[in-house]
């Protein structure tokens, strides 16, 4: 069995909890490093905890600068809200301490390319490190656009943690809509997996779990 395993190699057919765990988090480490800008993703459902972890990196001098994106027709507006994503973060940031001057907003986005093309197009121009912050089972794919679109940009990862979706607990709760165990079900298979065989995220390598049989 080789030690490493592409994602696009993983058999996306009858995977367990464990699969699905090893997937969608194993490999992404906050590295710490602190930095000028940082990318905030949107998301209607999941924006405050998002933000909460901006103010609290903000606040500790981690980060400068903030990109707050995401636009009014993305997936996750189940409300069909007339607001933007990246509109409702910036009015909650400022009023929980980040200054107004501090924040730009891209207000566009439909999805995660999107959310990255269009805050990377308001970066300084020469930009080689930003953070991100979003849900810890949405790091990975973020980090597999930027490392297949923006090689030269390097990325640090911030979870925002939210109570169910993350590492420790998205196994918790049955597969019914929005539920942590349905969102990242959703990841390893018709994101991770699926994008990586399309060509659309780069094909990261994680450890090698896995028998024979479990691969494409």
């Amino acid at each position: 069995m080789n030690k490493t395993i592409k994602l696009s190699e993983i058999n996306i057919e009858n995977l367990t909890d464990a699969d699905i765990d090893h997937i969608v988090f194993s490999g992404v480490v906050d590295d710490q490093r602190p930095s000028e800008y940082c990318i905030v993703f949107g998301n209607q459902m999941l924006m405050v905890p998002r933000v909460d972890k901006a103010i609290e990196a903000y606040k500790s001098g981690r980060v400068k600068k903030f990109i707050f994106t995401g636009g009014r027709d993305g997936v996750s507006n189940q409300n069909v809200s007339s607001i933007a994503e990246a509109e409702r973060m910036r009015d909650y940031a400022i009023a929980n301490g980040i200054k107004a001057e501090d924040i730009t907003i891209e207000t566009k986005a439909r999805n995660s390319f999107e959310n990255v093309d269009n805050s990377v197009a308001l970066l300084p121009e020469g930009t080689t490190h930003i953070s991100i912050i979003t849900s810890e089972f949405h790091l990975k794919r973020c980090v597999a656009i930027f490392k297949l679109k923006y090689p030269n940009i390097g990325v640090t990862t911030i979870a925002a943690r939210d109570g169910f979706t993350d590492r420790n607990n998205w196994m918790l709760s049955d597969n019914s809509w929005n539920t942590g165990r349905s969102m990242v079900t959703w990841e390893a298979a018709n994101t991770l997996l699926k994008y990586a065989k399309e060509g659309k995220i780069f094909d990261l390598e994680l450890e090698n779990i896995w028998s024979k049989e479990k691969t494409c």
